[in-house]
């Protein structure tokens, strides 16, 4: 027989291990777009100016903007909703781990396969955007007064 108190353990688990997704993702989107917003021609992060010719971009800037903003930022403040155990913090962290997901998407489908960071972030995005709707039902079931 399931508990209340095991699933309070099992929630509170579950946004721990979201914390640390949001805080990987957000760190490493700030990291990147800002990389990319200092140096628009990628040099800095070993990328390529000629990988941009099928994408509309001539240079990283619009990319490093973007990246720093949605999944640097946005996973912050959605880390920031998580730690305060905000009502709507599974509903953000699903957002921003589908945003990441699109962003993989865009970039195997623009540049195509670069490297292993590609499926190693499409990966923490996909598994921020299962918690975060997993905390949105626990939520939504009254289990907030996690601590």
């Amino acid at each position: 027989m399931i508990t209340k108190e095991t699933n309070m353990k099992k929630l509170k688990s579950m946004m721990i291990m979201l914390a640390i997704l949001q805080t990987f993702n957000g760190l490493s989107g700030l990291a990147g777009g800002f990389g990319l917003i200092n140096d628009p021609s990628g040099v800095a992060l070993a990328m390529k100016l000629e990988w941009l010719q099928s994408t509309p971009f001539q240079s990283y800037l619009i990319p490093g903007l973007v990246l720093f903003t949605l999944n640097g930022i946005g996973n912050i403040i959605g880390l920031v909703l998580s730690l305060k155990k905000h009502p709507r913090s599974g509903q953000y962290a699903g957002l921003f781990g589908a945003v990441m997901m699109i962003w993989i998407i865009a970039q195997v489908s623009w540049l195509g396969y670069l490297s292993f960071l590609q499926p190693l972030y499409f990966s923490t995005g996909l598994l921020q955007l299962v918690m975060g709707i997993a905390l949105d039902r626990a939520h939504k079931k009254n289990y907030t007064a996690v601590s």
